[in-house]
């Protein structure tokens, strides 16, 4: 699907994003208006690919709402020089933070995009009838992820609802609705678009939404609503399809460019790096844009042309470290670390070369107390990464994957069975761990609900999908209820550095062993955090000074 969304299509639809003349007091004569455009099935098709492009922009699953949104939660940290990063770890974010004002405009324009296609592809009449049914449903999945991740990050879920193409400034000024409106929006666009969708695509125009996405993004949503019998049946009509959907036989290639839409892959954002290269890092519609992310420049470090705007915390630094190797498996034959944690991120003393060279060895790594950096989604194989000459990656962004379902669905069998599940659950966790030469888990130990949950909770998904999907880290835990637990928990620990390695220290130390600086983190948040204020963003100020039904 790269080359769909490479269309050039901004003079014809950025036009049309704007076609109500009345809103203007001089009509310009050089611009394409909307009334000339949606004639026909190569221009519906245009402005479903203006709707998909959407989803690449900064806000939504582009470069900064992936790099930044996880200092959000309990497995990122920000650079000590950013104070956007640092704001939002430290929960300081409001409605005139970068991000929050940023992620509000990008979703809404996606669904606006959205929204022409469902207005204007049902009066198309040069259009066949299998064409029209495809756009219309991939329309309002679209739109209807788009609401999931409104509905997910604001104001408690209560966000203003546009189910049409607004006619004048009156219908774009809408007051919020109610967040069970907008729930209702969503399930009803996701199962039409379920109803309706492939299963697969032929090659060409793989990225395009599936039967799979819009199944899984249903679970999603059932989850985090506490429905889980609903979210299970999802999830397990995912997992019934191994004709569809397999654990690919190495972790890294959920990671990297060669292994896109692989047989792990459910739902993921299309970036190149070989379209439009002049763009400098900016998506924007037209030939000025970019069609990458600028994800691996925000978190490599400076040796690697990067950033490093966002790293692992320390916590799930040391998670990685004890991420326990399966002693039977050939591949861990002579590795300090588990192959997921080297393929997630990069310790000094790893066993893989990061950037062609040895971890330690790249310039501009491991100071300012930086205990590891991210591999995932990085060019880290790339040599030519380090020298400078790329400004944007184009390694796809997975937004779900089948490992992400199977732990999702561990959660609905012990949440329905209680201890009873747990059997079944253990098995879907195995699944993953020994993809990776991981230590199987013991049902005989984890053979409770409690015990399995907190495993679930504060390990596997934290180790298996960290810096991952649409902020699934925060939405995971205030999903649990755990987010005032875990940044007490994780503010009391204290770590210190030895030749750029992190060590854990006991609560009560005031240095470590050689007289090393005690370092710690989250106890901003763990200081500030109140629910009410902090588990969504608010409405931005934007939005609020410009619509007078707020």
């Amino acid at each position: 699907m790269k080359n769909l969304i490479r269309i050039n299509i901004g003079l014809l639809i950025a036009f049309a994003l704007f076609g109500c003349q009345n809103w203007f007091d001089i009509e310009n004569k050089n611009t394409i208006e909307e009334r000339e455009f949606w004639k026909n099935e190569q221009e519906a098709f245009m402005g479903l690919m203006a709707s998909y492009s959407g989803l690449q922009n900064h806000g939504s699953m582009g470069g900064n709402s992936a790099a930044q949104m996880p200092t959000r939660s309990d497995i990122g940290r920000p650079s000590i020089w950013n104070d956007q990063y640092v704001e939002l770890s430290k929960l300081l974010f409001n409605d005139n933070t970068s991000i929050v004002k940023l992620k509000w405009a990008d979703l809404y324009t996606t669904i606006l995009r959205a929204n022409q296609v469902l207005d204007r592809v049902p009066d198309i009449i040069e259009i066949s009838d299998e064409s029209r049914e495809l756009f219309l449903a991939e329309a309002h999945f679209i739109r209807g992820i788009c609401y999931y991740w409104l509905y997910s990050t604001y104001n408690h879920g209560s966000v203003i609802l546009h189910t049409t193409v607004a006619q004048n400034k009156e219908e774009i000024a809408k007051p919020l609705s109610p967040k069970e409106e907008v729930l209702e929006l969503i399930i009803r666009d996701l199962t039409y678009a379920q109803e309706r969708l492939p299963e697969t695509w032929e090659d060409k125009y793989k990225g395009r939404a599936t039967w799979g996405a819009a199944t899984a993004f249903l679970g999603q949503v059932y989850i985090n609503e506490h429905e889980y019998v609903k979210a299970q049946n999802e999830f397990k009509m995912i997992i019934d399809r191994e004709d569809l959907y397999q654990l690919t036989s190495d972790i890294s290639w959920n990671f990297d460019k060669e292994h896109e839409f692989n047989s792990e892959s459910i739902f993921e954002v299309s970036f190149s790096d070989t379209q439009k290269p002049n763009g400098g890092g900016v998506i924007v519609d037209g030939p000025t844009g970019t069609e990458g992310t600028r994800r691996g420049v925000f978190l490599a470090p400076s040796g690697a042309n990067g950033n490093r705007l966002s790293m692992p915390s320390y916590w799930i630094t040391m998670l990685f470290q004890k991420d326990e190797m399966d002693p039977t498996d050939p591949r861990n034959d002579g590795l300090t670390h588990s192959l997921r944690s080297q393929y997630s991120i990069v310790m000094a003393d790893d066993d893989f070369d990061y950037y062609q060279k040895e971890p330690r060895d790249v310039h501009g790594t491991f100071k300012n107390k930086e205990s590891s950096y991210l591999r995932k989604f990085q060019n880290w194989w790339d040599e030519y990464e380090a020298l400078g000459t790329k400004t944007v990656s184009g390694i796809n962004e997975r937004v779900i994957r089948l490992a992400d379902v199977y732990l999702l669905y561990a959660e609905c069998l012990i949440k329905n069975n209680g201890s009873a599940g747990t059997f079944e659950a253990v098995h879907y966790i195995n699944r993953i761990r020994t993809r990776s030469a991981v230590m199987p888990l013991d049902h005989n130990e984890y053979n409770t609900a409690e015990k399995l949950m907190d495993h679930i909770m504060y390990v596997e998904r934290p180790l298996e999908l960290m810096f991952e999907g649409h902020d699934t880290r925060w939405i995971d835990m205030r999903r649990w209820g755990k987010i005032k637990e875990q940044y007490d928990r994780l503010a009391k620990k204290k770590y210190y550095m030895n030749k750029q390695i992190l060590y854990e220290l006991p609560e009560d130390a005031t240095e470590g062993p050689n007289g090393e600086a005690v370092i710690q983190e989250f106890q901003d948040a763990s200081a500030s955090y109140t629910p009410d204020y902090h588990n969504y963003f608010p409405i931005p100020i934007d939005e609020v000074l410009s619509n007078p039904n707020l």
